[in-house]
């Protein structure tokens, strides 16, 4: 058996993807350890989404394969929806990985470790070209086993479906992870609890199409869920992410913001407001349904977090498509927004549009969006000054003297966090009332008086 660590790229699916991974492995009597320098074995869990997370996954492998010279490391194994898209492409370019596996060899991924550490495997490419995940497989083999989580932080990801089904002309996930399947309740309530128990007391439910959970199965929809695990004892905050906001209804709503436990967090999938861009993204809405639900939300709720993200260049966007993303961001004053600029990905429907927009065009449409955003999410922490909220703890920051954490606006790792000054003894975990006193960029400062 093998000493193995698990690098993770890419969204909290596949960082969900590593820990049931990781559980699988230890569970076969393969030992896990958080130092890629201490492991013989290093999995590198890859995202194939767009170019820069290709380009990404290159650099870290050629980084990691030095571990063969310097440390101890006995071999690099490749997974993930990069590998299930592109095994043969890596296998030409990175002779320094000694196998790629791909969903299909899941089951054997415990044999190959083994063989990888001993320096017996014969072949590189595990799997079959173009198999996608499947998630009936993980939930009667690895979601069976507890999930080996990298660190003790007191919030986790939790992975409510599979796949999707809104045929994006821009996505290439579909490709990877087929249709939208939901995880049956059992297995996610099962799953919860188990990370309950584990010290876990904010959960976020992901997937590429939160709204969509239940619909396929009859297992009702997501305010129902939604009920049912907001009674897990010891879970204090459970957050929904990736909301296509065709399903963002009213019954959604309410059922976030009248819970205790489910936070007052919006996380919509918007990608861009002009009309046309949207139908040639295959996307629902525009300006004025999006102005609805933003205002439904603020209403219910003038503190609530929501985050967006915008896709510039397009095929076919105008500048007249672009300034209406920029009348958006900075009429709404969203608490978080991220822009991308437009990928090119093979196998898409988008990748041979007509009117592709000039490369230089679309990333200084981008820049010009998010420097935007940078000032209005900066706004929008302003305002905040004088509100209360309750923060959970998360570490104590040596350089600023002062403990760091979250409120329900500010998701883990892609969101930003609250400085908090303090006499009391606190400690990891703790939550607590912070009253903001002022703001640095798009992050809040406070205060908590024991």
């Amino acid at each position: 058996m093998a000493k193995f660590s698990i690098v993770t790229l890419g969204c909290p699916k596949n960082e969900v993807d590593s820990e049931g991974l990781g559980g699988l492995l230890a569970a076969q009597g393969h030992q896990v350890t958080q130092s890629v320098e201490d492991a013989e074995v290093v999995l590198v869990n890859t995202c194939g989404f767009i170019d820069p997370a290709r380009r990404e996954t290159i650099t870290e492998t050629l980084e990691l394969a030095e571990l063969k010279e310097t440390a101890g490391l006995k071999g690099l194994i490749l997974t993930g929806c990069l590998v299930a898209r592109s095994a043969g492409e890596l296998n030409q370019s990175l002779p320094e990985v000694d196998a790629f596996v791909d969903f299909a060899a899941y089951p054997r991924i415990s044999d190959i470790v083994e063989d990888v550490a001993a320096g017996t495997l014969e072949e590189r490419i595990h799997g079959e070209p173009g198999t996608r995940f499947d998630p009936a497989w993980w939930d009667a083999t690895i979601a069976a086993a507890p999930r080996v989580r990298f660190g003790r932080a007191p919030w986790s990801y939790l992975k409510i479906a599979e796949g999707c089904d809104r045929g994006c002309t821009f996505c290439a996930i579909p490709l990877m992870r087929g249709k939208f399947r939901s995880r049956d309740v059992h297995t996610i309530w099962t799953e919860a609890c188990r990370l309950a128990e584990d010290g876990v007391t904010e959960l976020s439910l992901v997937s590429q199409d939160s709204v969509m959970w239940g619909r396929d199965s009859g297992e009702g929809n997501m305010a129902a869920l939604l009920r049912r695990l907001e009674r897990i004892d010891g879970l204090k905050r459970i957050r929904l992410m990736y909301l296509h906001p065709q399903g963002v209804t009213d019954e959604l709503i309410d059922s976030i913001l009248g819970s205790e436990v489910i936070v007052s967090y919006f996380d919509l999938s918007l990608q861009h407001v002009a009309k046309p861009v949207l139908r040639g993204m295959g996307r629902w809405g525009g300006r004025e349904r999006f102005d609805s639900i933003v205002s439904r939300i603020r209403n219910g709720d003038p503190l609530a977090g929501i985050r967006s993200t915008f896709i510039m260049g397009f095929p076919g966007e105008t500048e007249d498509h672009a300034r209406a993303v920029e009348s958006f961001v900075s009429d709404t004053e969203l608490d978080w927004v991220g822009v991308f600029t437009f990928s090119q990905e093979e196998g898409t429907r988008s990748y041979d549009m007509p009117e592709q927009v000039d490369a230089e065009v679309a990333r200084e449409r981008s820049a010009r969006v998010q420097g935007l955003a940078d000032l209005t999410m900066e706004r929008r922490a302003r305002s905040l000054v004088g509100s209360t909220f309750e923060v959970l703890v998360e570490r104590f920051d040596l350089e600023e003297s002062a403990w760091i954490g979250r409120s329900k606006r500010e998701a883990p790792e892609i969101d930003g966090e609250i400085t908090v000054a303090t006499d009391a003894p606190l400690h990891v975990g703790e939550y607590i009332d912070v009253r903001i006193t002022d703001s640095v960029g798009a992050d809040l400062v406070g205060k908590h008086e024991a």
